[in-house]
């Protein structure tokens, strides 16, 4: 097929390394090496059908519960601690332990509060006096 963009180019499946994507929250997601998409060979406009388009977020989402769980493992707090963070989240007992063993996948806004705890963790004081606090 023709490419529409520059009308110079030929669309063609081309699978290649280092390519990266948004996809939800993350800016830089990384596209699987081998995952063919139908790229113009002349101007490198990528082109989906309705098909091309699901098999794409399908491979992605695979990437992105993976960083999701890469993210949360980095910030994870000692055991110690852990107890305090799953009481003031509102978490389930052993969930973050849970998370560690990659038996769940954490949400988006999870993977946030954890880093910004792990960041700062005067926030978790933030969270607990939030909590003891009568709600207005």
């Amino acid at each position: 097929m023709k490419c529409h963009a520059c009308s110079q180019g030929e669309v063609v499946l081309k699978a290649e390394p280092g390519r990266t994507t948004r996809y939800k929250t993350i800016p830089n997601l990384p596209i699987p090496a081998d995952l063919e998409m139908r790229t113009c060979d002349h101007c490198g406009e990528r082109w989906f059908t309705p098909a091309d388009a699901k098999r794409i977020d399908a491979a992605l989402e695979v990437v992105y519960r993976q960083e999701l769980l890469a993210r949360v493992r980095a910030v994870l707090p000692a055991a110690k601690d852990a107890d305090r963070i799953e009481r003031d989240l509102g978490l389930s007992r052993g969930y973050l332990s849970r998370l560690r063993s990659g038996r769940k996948i954490p949400s988006e806004p999870l993977v946030a509060i954890l880093t910004l705890i792990h960041q700062q963790p005067s926030v978790l004081k933030l969270v607990e006096a939030m909590w003891e606090r009568p709600a207005a």
